[in-house]
């Protein structure tokens, strides 16, 4: 498809839909809960395809369905690798401060190309009417996306174990600026470091000869976050305003009677504590960037949009938090299918032309790159 051609054809909108059951990813969940227990997590990436084939399946873009053709047995591998490093930082640590720092300059120096390679595998695994996507991304490209946020936010505590007295164990001066300072300057380059992680992934999604590119600037992920905390103060405030009314009023304090308002609400404010600290901080930033990201990802040829909305989106968390609580985690795979509904439906693929001229197309240019993907991926996937 000529792109210049492309770029004048008015665009055709291909809204997804997502299928699936919460009861029968009930019943796929609850067996891949059991047996990777009792296989001490060996039968993880086995449960992993089952769940990536079932969700596949039942997401639907003009009238097509994924599909994932990856390995459980090949995927075995990155699971292990993952589990190792794991294992590894967290036994360093008991041992002595060098060790912790060695396994974290380890695990810094390793994960960034297992991303990369976690990405390539998924991707390549992953087709649509027939075509294979391709993470064309190199591996120096995330290297550079992921290195300096994973030393700023892992070996300010490495060294700052160095610094521990080895008689009490208690941080000293020295360690506790270390990690007060490491956490500020995360929190503080956090949203640039999410957005160039993003740039790299969605600057790299490739269908035949199609890749996409991401639009958006930094400057929009930073308003993003600011405005969430602006959202979490003013909800701060809100409810020490409404805890002091009713503490004005009388609610609180040793009168006959007063023991059913307290706990009354006490467990009020514990809701509207999971909803204004956990819930609500969470659903603004799921929603903002997910239309913030998606909404700016695409080329001359295809483009997606992402109108996903806040007020139901917050109603929706709300409820599968309720429910999941209520019933002891059993409505857990009921809230993940709905919300996967909720994300996925808000999207909308627009191209310019029809899908069929579009996989032509890519039938024509899909890059002979995606057949050697077992010969240097090694079956990788870290579960991303």
């Amino acid at each position: 498809m000529d792109i210049d051609t492309a770029a004048a054809t008015a665009p055709e909108r291909h809204p997804v839909r997502f299928t699936a059951s919460g009861s029968e990813y009930f019943r796929i969940w609850i067996v891949n809960l059991l047996l990777t227990v009792v296989t001490l997590g060996i039968y993880l990436p086995w449960a992993k395809v089952r769940k990536l084939k079932y969700f596949y399946a039942n997401t639907w873009v003009g009238g097509d369905a994924l599909d994932f053709h990856g390995e459980p047995a090949r995927m075995l591998r990155g699971t292990l690798i993952a589990g190792v490093f794991l294992i590894a930082y967290l036994v360093a640590g008991a041992f002595s401060g060098w060790a912790e720092l060695l396994a974290a300059v380890a695990f810094v120096g390793l994960w960034p190309a297992l991303f990369h390679a976690s990405l390539r595998f998924r991707l390549a695994n992953t087709s649509w009417r027939g075509l294979r996507f391709h993470f064309a991304g190199d591996r120096a490209g995330a290297y550079g996306a992921m290195l300096p946020p994973l030393m700023l936010a892992i070996l300010p505590l490495a060294l700052a174990g160095l610094t521990v007295d080895p008689g009490s164990r208690k941080p000293s001066p020295l360690a506790s600026g270390l990690i007060g300072f490491g956490m500020l300057a995360f929190a503080a380059s956090f949203p640039f470091f999410l957005w160039k992680l993003r740039r790299y992934q969605h600057d790299h999604f490739t269908l035949g000869g199609l890749q996409t590119r991401l639009t958006a600037r930094a400057g929009s992920v930073y308003g993003v976050f600011l405005r969430m905390l602006g959202l979490g103060i003013l909800a701060f405030v809100g409810m020490a305003l409404v805890f002091g009314l009713f503490a004005s009023l009388g609610l609180i304090g040793r009168k006959a009677g007063a023991s059913v308002a307290i706990l009354t609400l006490l467990g009020l404010f514990a809701i509207g504590g999971v909803l204004l600290f956990n819930i609500l901080p969470q659903s603004y930033l799921q929603v903002r960037l997910q239309n913030l990201f998606w909404s700016a990802t695409g080329n001359p040829v295809l483009r997606f949009d992402s109108q996903m909305k806040l007020g139901p989106y917050i109603g929706l968390q709300l409820r599968n938090f309720l429910l999941i609580f209520l019933t002891l985690g059993l409505y857990w795979p009921f809230a993940v299918v709905h919300t996967r509904r909720a994300r996925l439906e808000a999207v909308t693929l627009e191209t310019r032309g029809s899908l069929d001229a579009l996989t032509r197309t890519g039938g024509q240019e899909n890059p002979a790159a995606v057949g050697d993907m077992a010969a240097d991926l090694f079956g990788m996937d870290i579960g991303l």
